[in-house]
Order: structure tokens, then sequence, then C-alpha cells
């Protein structure tokens, strides 16, 4: 008759595994630094924050340029930022949008135009340099 031994180490895995109960609800992340909950708006502020360091970083030596368009959409309604690379043809869609009026969202794409130190006229200039085949200096 053939018997199967099972040793002592998986015979206590096994128990343990048993003994952990499954957590049905969901619990909010900590901030580090004040042990509160975080909301899910810090969290996505805090993402976007991360996403222009990361975009400003990722081109240096090229201005970019943050805007909107009222015919790019997300399929709830929010307005899609935009990224404009001076002289690179076309422009990039960021993943998120802003879920307020069209006024809204374009102040808030002049306030990260400012972050830049791109006035309203610099902005316009690399714009226009997208809209063509692309020119490198």
């Amino acid at each position: 008759m053939n018997s199967i031994t099972v040793s002592p180490a998986i015979k206590k895995v096994a128990s343990t595994a048993k003994k952990k109960p499954v957590s049905t609800t969901k619990k909010k992340k900590a901030s580090p630094a004040k042990g509160k909950p975080v909301s899910i708006a810090k969290e996505k502020i805090e993402l976007s924050k991360q996403v222009m360091d990361f975009i400003e970083a990722s081109f240096k030596g090229r201005r970019i340029a943050y805007f909107v368009l009222e015919t790019e959409r997300t399929r709830e309604g929010a307005y899609i930022v935009c990224v404009a690379i001076e002289s690179e043809a076309g422009y990039y869609k960021m993943d998120w949008g802003w879920h307020c009026s069209f006024t809204k969202a374009k102040a808030e794409t002049v306030l990260m135009n400012d972050k830049l130190g791109l006035n309203e006229e610099e902005v316009n200039d690399i714009i226009i340099t997208t809209m063509g085949p692309p020119t490198y200096q």
C-alpha cells in the first residue's frame, strides 16, 4: 500500500493558511505623515503632480505645454489634459481629465503652464510647432 508522508513544515503552512480570516472590507490607505486615511481625490492630485513632474523631466531641452480641447473628453465627459512637445508633430493625451466646465479645465492648464514659466503666447507658439511635420533643431 502506498502512503504519502507530509513533512511537519507543510502541515504548519497548511494550518496557518486555514486560520487567516478573509477580510471583506477595504481599508483606506493611511497617510504616512499623519496616519490618517487618504482620500481618493488627494491620491489623484498627488498622482497628477507625479505625472507632470515626470513629463517635465522627460523632455529636458524641449518646451512642453498643457492644453485642453473641447473634443477630447473621457467616456464620463471629463476634459482630457493634452501635452504638446515643441517641434514634435501631434500631441499626447493624459489618461485622466477634469470633471468640470471647459472654462475651469482651461484655467487649470493655464496654472500648469504658469508653473512651467510659460505665458499664453509661448503656449500657442509651442502648439503651433506641433501642427506639421517634425522640425529638428
